[in-house]
């Protein structure tokens, strides 16, 4: 694997202030991987020069690569130019090349170049220009000789998603490559669980989950979902998938049911899968949770024969309803969810209850799920358990 570290700098007003999601970041770090080059940091900072200038005097002396998007327009904000260049100490020169070709991109248009465009024509000293075969403002590719005389790679690309990433692929991706020295990537495969706290199930894997073992497994939460990230680096995507798989099974072995699925699969998508292989079709009767898990389970692809009814009701309804009800729809299995009191002081001190039911004649079965957790979350997670309690069912061993 490459030795290279990178920043990834996102640019903006609209950044910062929330209006626009950072996307970009995201998009840049994941190819940077691909190409075995980790990402050490991300930045984000407003259109104010002074800020640019430090956050770009911070990066280079503590990564190899700095990738910023963003502020290589012809206005009064775009700074990006101005700050790479007062930062190194340099002057910004025009690329009369460059200028022809931004001046016949807008007579190809039949329109007459403003003369503020003229900007992006403007290099620090040093710097090469990265095309931008559709847009006006080209990259920027410039190096920074540091104290200690090794080197920092600057590159500045449009902030505009579909030219930073044909850019990208067309010649900075290409270029990288040769920097980072190797074939090396880094591939991750992600598993999902529920059922378990993140504390819990980091405990029940202590030898995985610690800082520096390859591959490494990364744990996060999210309203109620864990997910174990585990990484590695290799010559191929197989070549790292065999690397990995015991690492993988280890953890499926360890978990057990509390894995439920892996890249990014949620839980209404296995729910589905499990009753398409079974060739059930499913009655909802929801008195808790407003209709919203049979909406989940019929927003899959083409749910329309697995989902036969989707009721909203104030209260539970008795077995011999839910039994004329499958039989009415043509369902062949239902569950119901009681309904939940979210004004009760019980909610607040963990000790609200409310129950669910699967029916699949001629058997009932009951539980009863805590109402508690976070209130950013609590709807969330109750919702998930009632999934994932339909997926354990439906995966259970139902013969006997």
């Amino acid at each position: 694997m490459s030795s290279l570290r990178a920043e990834v700098i996102s640019i903006g007003d609209e950044m910062t202030s929330g209006i626009r999601l950072d996307t970009n970041s995201q998009w840049l770090s994941s190819q940077l991987g691909e190409i075995g080059i980790e990402v050490a940091f991300h930045t984000t900072v407003g259109d104010d020069l002074e800020d640019n200038v430090d956050v770009f005097r911070h990066a280079v002396n503590r990564v190899d690569v700095v990738i910023a998007t963003g502020g290589l327009g012809p206005t009064a904000d775009d700074l990006t130019r101005l700050a790479i260049a007062k930062m190194a100490d340099v002057p910004l020169v025009t690329h009369p090349e460059i200028l022809t070709r931004i001046r016949s991109m807008f007579e190809s248009r039949g329109r007459e170049m403003p003369e503020n465009n003229s900007i992006q024509a403007e290099f620090p000293q040093g710097a090469v220009a990265i095309d931008n075969p559709e847009g006006t403002a080209p990259g920027i590719d410039f190096r920074m000789r540091r104290q200690d005389g090794s080197d920092c790679r600057i590159i500045a690309l449009p902030g505009v998603p579909v030219e930073m990433k044909q850019m990208w692929s067309q010649s900075v991706e290409a270029s990288l490559r040769t920097q980072a020295g190797d074939s090396s990537i880094i591939h991750h495969h992600t598993l999902h669980c529920f059922g378990s706290g993140e504390s819990h199930i980091e405990s029940l894997l202590p030898n995985l989950v610690q800082r520096g073992r390859d591959p490494q497994v990364g744990i996060t939460a999210s309203s109620a979902t864990i997910s174990l990230r585990v990484s590695t680096s290799g010559t191929t995507q197989a070549d790292c998938m065999n690397k990995m798989q015991p690492t993988i099974q280890t953890i499926r072995q360890t978990l057990g049911q509390l894995v439920f699925g892996e890249n990014g699969i949620e839980l209404q998508q296995v729910v589905h899968n499990l009753l398409t292989n079974q060739q059930q079709k499913l009655a909802v009767i929801d008195a808790g949770l407003q209709g919203v898990v049979g909406e989940r389970l019929s927003q899959i692809t083409n749910p329309t024969s697995l989902i036969c009814a989707n009721e909203t009701r104030e209260q539970m309804p008795a077995p011999d309803e839910m039994t004329s009800l499958i039989e009415s729809s043509g369902a062949t299995l239902g569950i119901a969810i009681g309904p939940i009191d979210r004004t009760s002081d019980l909610v607040r001190k963990g000790q609200s209850f409310y129950q669910v039911m699967i029916f699949e004649t001629p058997t009932v079965e009951q539980t009863q799920f805590r109402y508690s957790g976070h209130s950013g979350w609590r709807e969330e997670r109750a919702i998930k358990e009632v999934l994932n309690h339909l997926r354990l069912y439906l995966a259970s061993d139902r013969s006997q």
